[in-house]
Order: structure tokens, then C-alpha cells, then sequence
């Protein structure tokens, strides 16, 4: 292993010793990116398991799980994470999912019910994850398309950002995204138009909408609705319908 490795990963696992929290918490997280090459923390990070901060030990597992590859075990335990809200700190634990991949997918039932609790912090998080499952989260679409009307702005920012990732499955949404279309914050409205776009054909009803964004004063909005014209209907722009951003 390369020593510049080597001492990174002797640094986190000392740090998962260090008395503030949020250092423990950066260093499981920045151990689980370094995956296999990690392995040598293992014996630290079984030991966090036992931390009194639930936190602490959420987040020593996830990076167990991706240090090991082994996801199985350990998802009822992130599961319940999302249910343990006095105890693990906001969002964190669809942070973790979001963070795992596919293998989270029989989290979704539990993310779409994060989309409806009263901190906006929770909803976003929840969000997030179900946009990291892509496809796999089709089944949230009816939600998502709820919250994509959320007083928070960054819920809706993550709503249309999930729906995007999710894909053509995102058809039952349109009417929803077409209506963000009008949002204010201008984030909301390009996932929006990303999200309409990988629809394709079947969003034609958000034609009308996307024509009057290419004159938009944002120059991004507008390339995005052009692009997404593309790719809804080809031979009415005359292109192939391929260049619309993913």
C-alpha cells in the first residue's frame, strides 16, 4: 500500500479516538471513502461500536460496511437508525444509505416516510438518498412529487434532484415537475428540466413550459430547456435528442 495511504488511515483511526465528536465522525466517514485500503482501522472502528454517541457508531459501521463490502449485516441497524431520531444526529442516517448504493434499496418504504417528517433537514436527507438508488427508487415518485411543492427550498432542490436520478420512471411526476418550472430558486428549476428531459417523449405535456424557458435570463435554465426539447421531441428541434445533460 502507498505510504501517503498508509499514514491517512493511521491518522483517522487516532482521530476516532479524539474527544470532539465531530472529528469522530469526519474520520469513520473519510475511512469508508478510502474503502479497502482501510482495512487496517477495522479493529478501531469495531471498538467505536460501543460508543456511547449513537452517531459515532452509525456512522464507525457504515465504514465498516464499506471498508468490508458487506453491507447485509449491517442494514437493519442503519434501518433503525432512521427511526432513532432523539438519539442520531439529523439526516445522518440517510446520509449512510445514501452512501451505500443499491444495497440499500429496501430502505426506500423508510425514506419516503422521512419525506414527510417536520424537520426539513430530515426531509432533504432522505431526499438524497433515495436520489443516490436512482431507478430503484421508483416507487418513491408520488412523494417526492409532494415535497417538490416543500416550503424549504433545499427539500425541493433534493426532490427534483431525485427525480431526475430516478429517471423515465419519473413520468407520474410530471405534472409536479412541470410546475416547478416556476420555482424561484433556480436549482429547483434546472433539476426540473433535467428531470423532464430523461421522461423523453412522454413529458411532451411540459412542451409549452420548456419553449417559454429558452429565453430565460439565467443562460443555464435556458441551454437546459433547449436541450430538454431536444430530448422530449427530436423532430420538432431537428437534433438527435442526446445532448440533454444527465
Amino acid at each position: 500500500m502507498d505510504d501517503a495511504i498508509t499514514a491517512r488511515v493511521e491518522k483517522l483511526r487516532a482521530a476516532l479516538d479524539d474527544p470532539h465528536v465531530s472529528v469522530r465522525w469526519n474520520a469513520s466517514r473519510d475511512l469508508a471513502k478510502l474503502g479497502a485500503a482501510a482495512r487496517s482501522a477495522l479493529p478501531a472502528l469495531e471498538a467505536t461500536l460501543d460508543s456511547r454517541d449513537a452517531t459515532s457508531a452509525l456512522l464507525a459501521r457504515y465504514a465498516i460496511a464499506r471498508i468490508t463490502g458487506e453491507v447485509g449485516p449491517h442494514l437493519p441497524y442503519f434501518l433503525q437508525a432512521l427511526q432513532d431520531k432523539g438519539r442520531v444526529f439529523t439526516g445522518m442516517a440517510s446520509f449512510v444509505l445514501a452512501g451505500i448504493g443499491p444495497e440499500a434499496a429496501p430502505a426506500v418504504p423508510a425514506l419516503i416516510a422521512e419525506l414527510r417528517d417536520p424537520n426539513p433537514d430530515n426531509r432533504w436527507s432522505a431526499a438524497g438518498a433515495l436520489a443516490s438508488l436512482g431507478d430503484l427508487a421508483r416507487n418513491a415518485v408520488p412523494a417526492l412529487s409532494e415535497v417538490l411543492r416543500d416550503d424549504d427550498e433545499k427539500v425541493r432542490w433534493y426532490a427534483a434532484w431525485a427525480l431526475r436520478e430516478i429517471g423515465p420512471a419519473s413520468v407520474g411526476a410530471l405534472p409536479a415537475l412541470t410546475a416547478a418550472l416556476d420555482d424561484l430558486d433556480d436549482d429547483v428549476r434546472g433539476y426540473a428540466i433535467q428531470a423532464l428531459a430523461r421522461i423523453g417523449p412522454p413529458a411532451a405535456s411540459a412542451l409549452p413550459a420548456l419553449r417559454a424557458l429558452q429565453t430565460d435570463e439565467n443562460p443555464a435554465i435556458a441551454e437546459n430547456a433547449t436541450e430538454a426539447i431536444a430530448r422530449i421531441a427530436p423532430n420538432e428541434s431537428g437534433g438527435n435528442g442526446n445532448a440533454a445533460r444527465r
